[in-house]
């Protein structure tokens, strides 16, 4: 199968913003596709995302041919002015649209042309579709997954999002996952839980939406022998950085700063619960690596990977709240040790099958 893959969320000479697109259309190369990249960038969008703007050409990646496109208008034009003179949208069988920009500009390409077009459905899409703000771009989304042959939901949480939006593209819509890459993130076996020095983590950009602050704060009254390590960089630092020192809490809460994904795994590795509480989260390569790792997870409920993770099963589900938390944290230190290993026999599993050789295969088995 010939593959074009439309997106801003593709990352250029390792770039920090999500790579999941990039392993997927790696593993679908493995698989025996042929897999080329246009990046559509709305410029505007682009600078409120805090992104560098790349220079427009040709790149490749992991043998991966990259259109990197620039646009100052959002797609109002004919599109095809932007590409090279021999570029020909029919030598595709498929074209995937992720994100905003990807799916307004695939849906251009594919105008009168009969090639299969799937759009995928993200937390930006979602926000498009029922924020007024966006009122000028939603009916060009509506008509997008109208006349989109598959829809690709990035989480349970989201599939179920947009058919309530949109009824009618029920039956045409499937879950994509994203998937651990097994030889950088080995999975771990189980192992034990020492209650006596617990070791918390968290991995993210240090933004406001990510609810840092309320791990911190919901920490200052748990009651237990923890340390917490706080993964990432962001303009939230500071504000951070502050509130561990008003709660004397700077013995027990350290930041690492911006780390490789390797350095993560290797936090991860050494942590025996995992905590993100993220508003407004796709589904989040981090919490697959926390998985990986074997940690329990405290994860926003109603978000994000909810629908993966389980409450009580394999993972702890509540609202981005500090007496829940603190209340979560205690709840887990209180379990018997046989009640720790199910449930991380239980993380074993579902990781097991998220790998991303299956959740490539998952996508293209949906296609065909």
């Amino acid at each position: 199968m010939k593959i074009l893959l439309v997106t801003d969320l593709y990352s250029l000479n390792n770039e920090n913003i999500s790579k999941a697109l990039n392993y997927f259309a790696k593993e679908w190369q493995t698989l025996g596709h042929s897999v080329e990249v246009i990046r559509s960038n709305f410029i505007f969008n682009t600078l409120l995302r805090g992104r560098k703007i790349q220079k427009e050409g040709i790149f490749h990646n992991d043998n991966i041919k990259i259109y990197n496109l620039n646009f100052h208008t959002p797609f109002w034009f004919n599109v095809y002015n932007k590409l090279p003179s021999d570029f020909n949208i029919e030598n595709y069988d498929v074209i995937i649209s992720h994100m905003p920009c990807g799916i307004l500009m695939g849906s251009k390409l594919i105008k009168k042309k009969k090639i299969k077009f799937i759009c995928a459905v993200h937390n930006s899409d979602i926000t498009v579709l029922k924020s007024f703000k966006y009122i000028f771009f939603r009916n060009a989304m509506k008509q997008a997954y109208k006349n989109a042959d598959k829809i690709a939901a990035r989480s349970p949480v989201l599939k179920q999002k947009a058919e309530n939006i949109m009824p009618e593209i029920k039956n045409k819509t499937f879950n994509a996952f994203s998937g651990i890459e097994e030889k950088s993130f080995p999975i771990s076996e189980i192992k034990p839980f020492n209650k006596n020095k617990i070791k918390i983590s968290t991995a993210a950009s240090l933004l406001k939406r990510k609810n840092i602050d309320i791990i911190i704060k919901a920490l200052k009254s748990v009651n237990r022998n923890y340390i917490l390590t706080i993964i990432g960089e962001g303009k939230e630092r500071k504000h951070l950085e502050n509130l561990v020192k008003k709660y004397n809490l700077s013995e027990k809460i350290h930041f690492t700063g911006q780390i490789s994904r390797e350095e993560v795994y290797s936090n991860l590795q050494d942590s025996d619960i995992f905590i993100l509480l993220s508003n407004n989260e796709t589904f989040g390569l981090v919490y697959l690596e926390a998985l990986a790792a074997n940690n329990i997870i405290i994860a926003k409920k109603n978000d994000g990977i909810d629908g993966i993770l389980k409450d009580e099963e394999n993972a702890f589900l509540i609202n981005p709240d500090e007496f829940e938390l603190k209340e979560c944290i205690e709840k887990i230190c209180l379990l018997r040790e046989e009640e720790i290993n199910n449930i991380k026999s239980n993380i074993t599993k579902t990781i097991k099958e998220l790998t991303l050789s299956k959740a490539a295969k998952n996508y293209i088995d949906n296609l065909q």
